[in-house]
């Protein structure tokens, strides 16, 4: 959880005066005593711009003379929330990369909008969440966009999510939260699947720039996501600022002959009806850092040497275009997407790092088209809809005869071509899905208390195998497959005791159907499977104070399979459509410290414990040459994680950290892992902490600019990469614990309604040997350079 406060300026003098103030005021319903009174006499020494309403209590925020402020938080969504206001920054209105149709999480009833306004949405939308009854943790990016910093490094740092990747820029990202990774936790982008955007390699690929708020839900999703997630959720907001006439620019680059470059234009019509905005961005990279291999010498030892890893480059470029009409008596706001992206990237040895390859690669192309309406306000209703279609397509090319060695050559040929199996892949994929999303909220007893969501998603793949159709062989790529999938959900939240209780309480129910076409040569003899799922949870926020919350959640939810676990993805992975959809009682427990202004700084601090019981576990079950997805057994994880940050007085010194313990085990009383039943699973570090020092020096050159010098470190304790139990403790190697730290030098220039900014950064500055969850190695030492300018 990150929130900023101005307090630059706070004037101690006013403390015995907001002592005597607070020993005289009612404390609005909420906890009275010796500890309302110091809350409220903090909250009094603060200016009067750094206070803030909780939504609904009437009043709205007092703006600095620079800063007008927005009577919204999202696009075409009317809200006039108080909020903090910080010296404003030039407005850089990245442009939303997909649809949103998940819209402001509690908007208080219509009021009176203001267009084109600078709106400060890390204060309001952020705000607005983790003072609601939600299980979110929300990470704002503002500073991170300036940085040469990567969107995983920056969720991970910020919040219980811990993100491991498999090498450099445009390798695989696994996610996991609470012990649970992959699809268990949910990606979304402004309300849509990553997976129907231009990003579809995964959250380490999106450019910072393009992101302004990270919302993290801890097992417990709302019903406007719309989503099936089982551990949870990570929410990316690229849609929180009105669109203004505008562009900017950042280029980055670095070790390993990387460059990242995004661009950004947006132009709105001088009557404010109409808009029209583009991104896009580029990125590359060789990878070819140093790391250590397994080599076989020259008598036929094999020793561990230094290498360059090689045959690992990575092109990628996408934009996104979009255009819009607002503020019309039939549609608050009527937006049109589209959009395109393409991935290349070279294999450059197996999942385990004991095999090189000299030819693999693989090449992902994502267009599509997405359309959002909001409807105009009511005293009564609130409907936002979106609808897309997107098309996906890869291929994986593996030909070559040649067996390759660490330094890149081909030391021998074999008969066959293929170098991940020995047989032959030229695989081609086209995935196709329409989906919908319908959101409302209603106003009955008070304003939109009751909530309900649909969502409906239709897919079908089909591919082919050209070596194998070459030769007349049976080729399962060839065999159509079609799932539709469907999510419905509502929710009513109840206030009491002039809202110091907050209760929400849901259901929802999951239906999916699923087909893959016949054919006389396949072993299936199941050809359609059906799945129906029902869920139920509940949310409790009691504020004890202002700033401090007691929050408690708990929700019986479903994952529903994807179509490759399903279906497969003809070549190595089989299909099993006998497989049952995972399930979770899911609960946690928090107190929650928003930012609290005290004469010595800004505090603010959570702490939450949880626990994830999954029924139906899906695990990939590997053979020699296929691997399949089965459901085997059951897991129990237990989390706790806990942060903190702090602020100085003038912001010049802040301070933060965060730790995570996760204890996910093995319960499998049958089947196949029922023998390591109490152990911890594998590849899942159980113990990660990481801290983070900023020194700001503004005013440095010219009036308006800032100097930060920002150091992180983060700590991961080792973890098996198998069951404990198997094998003899001296036999395994553990992937090692990892201490890593990293520096980078920030520099702003602000004139006028435009920016300038300049960052250094340096990554591992030890050097230290890093790896992913599997153990294989990560980027040493490295150095970016970025540089940004808003217009």
């Amino acid at each position: 959880m990150k929130i900023i406060i101005n307090i630059d300026n706070v004037d101690p003098t006013a403390v015995p005066a907001a002592i005597e103030r607070a020993g005289t005021s009612r404390p609005l319903g909420r906890a009275s005593g010796g500890l309302a009174g110091f809350l409220l006499c903090c909250l009094a020494v603060a200016p009067a711009h750094a206070q803030e309403r909780d939504p609904g209590e009437g009043a709205g925020p007092v703006a600095a003379p620079s800063e007008p402020l927005s009577a919204e938080s999202a696009p075409g969504t009317p809200e006039a929330l108080p909020q903090a206001v910080e010296p404003a920054p030039p407005a850089t209105d990245p442009a939303p990369l997909a649809a949103d149709s998940a819209p402001p999480d509690s908007a208080p009833p219509p009021e009176e909008k203001v267009r084109g306004t600078v709106v400060r949405a890390k204060s309001a939308s952020s705000r607005r969440l983790v003072r609601s009854a939600e299980a979110v943790d929300v990470v704002d990016t503002s500073e991170a966009q300036g940085r040469s910093e990567d969107l995983a490094e920056v969720l991970t740092r910020q919040s219980a999510v811990q993100v491991q990747r498999t090498g450099g820029l445009g390798s695989n990202t696994q996610i996991s939260l609470a012990g649970l990774a992959g699809d268990q936790v949910r990606l979304l982008l402004d309300g849509i699947p990553l997976d129907y955007s231009p990003f579809v390699v995964g959250l380490g690929n999106v450019p910072v720039s393009f992101i302004q708020q990270m919302e993290v839900f801890n097992g417990v999703v709302p019903v406007r996501l719309a989503t099936d997630a089982l551990g949870g959720a990570i929410h990316l907001r690229s849609d929180l600022i009105p669109p203004e006439t505008g562009a900017s620019f950042t280029l980055q680059s670095g070790s390993f002959d990387s460059y990242r470059g995004t661009a950004r234009l947006s132009w709105l019509a001088p009557e404010r009806h109409f808009y029209a905005r583009a991104v896009g961005f580029h990125d590359r990279s060789r990878n070819d850092y140093l790391m250590t291999a397994e080599v076989s010498g020259a008598m036929g030892r094999v020793e561990s040497r230094e290498v360059y890893r090689r045959h690992d480059a990575y092109l990628a470029s996408g934009v996104n275009l979009e255009a819009g009409v607002l503020d019309l008596p039939w549609a608050d706001r009527l937006a049109a997407h589209a959009y395109f992206a393409q991935y290349d990237k070279e294999i450059p040895h197996n999942p385990v790092m004991t095999t090189p390859y000299g030819e693999v690669t693989t090449r992902r192309r994502s267009l599509g088209l997405t359309l959002q309406y909001t409807a105009p306000p009511t005293e009564r209703l609130g409907l936002w809809a979106t609808a897309g279609f997107n098309r996906r397509l890869s291929e994986l090319s593996d030909v070559s005869t040649c067996t390759y060695d660490w330094y890149g050559n081909c030391v021998s040929e074999r008969l066959n071509g293929g170098e991940i199996s020995g047989l032959p892949q030229e695989l081609f994929t086209r995935f196709d899905t329409a989906f919908a999303r319908v959101r409302g909220a209603v106003s009955t007893w008070a304003p939109e208390d009751l909530e309900f969501s649909l969502a409906f998603d239709q897919s079908w793949r089909t591919g082919r195998n050209d070596y194998l159709q070459r030769f007349g062989y049976y080729d399962a790529a060839a065999v159509p497959i079609a799932m539709g999938s469907g999510i419905a959900g509502v929710s009513h939240r109840q206030r009491l005791f002039e809202e110091s209780l907050e209760n929400v309480v849901f259901a929802k129910g999951y239906l999916q159907l699923a087909r893959i076409g016949e054919d006389t040569r396949s072993a299936v003899t199941s050809h359609e499977r059906t799945s129906v799922a029902a869920g139920v949870g509940d949310t409790l926020r009691f504020a004890l104070t202002r700033q401090l919350s007691l929050k408690a959640s708990y929700e019986y939810t479903t994952r529903l399979p994807r179509a490759d676990e399903l279906f497969g993805d003809g070549a190595f992975l089989l299909e099993n459509l006998e497989l049952a959809p995972e399930r979770s009682h899911n609960g946690n427990v928090a107190v929650e410290l928003t930012p609290l202004v005290t004469p010595a700084g800004v505090f603010s601090a959570n702490l939450l414990g949880g626990v994830r019981s999954v029924q139906d576990l899906i695990v990939l079950i590997a053979g020699n040459q296929t691997q399949r997805y089965e459901s085997v057994g059951q897991a129990r994880a237990l989390t706790l994680h806990g942060g903190f940050e702090w602020t100085s007085p003038g912001r010049w010194l802040s301070l933060g950290a965060n730790a995570t313990v996760n204890d996910y085990r093995n319960l499998s009383e049958t089947g196949a892992f029922a023998r390591f039943n109490g152990d911890r699973l594998p590849y899942r570090p159980w113990f990660q902490a990481s801290g983070a020092l900023t020194v700001r020096m503004p005013e440095l050159v010219a009036t308006g600019d800032a100097l930060s010098l920002t150091w992180n470190t983060r700590y991961v304790h080792t973890f098996f990469r198998s069951w404990e139990s198997a094998g003899l403790a001296s036999s395994k190697k553990p992937v090692p614990s990892q201490l890593v730290h990293s520096a980078s030098l920030h520099y702003r220039l602000p004139a006028a309604r435009h920016a300038f900014t300049a960052s250094l950064s340096i990554d591992n500055l030890s050097d230290a040997a890093v790896f992913d969850v599997i153990g294989v190695q990560k980027p040493g030492r490295a150095v970016f350079g970025k540089f940004s300018v808003d217009l």
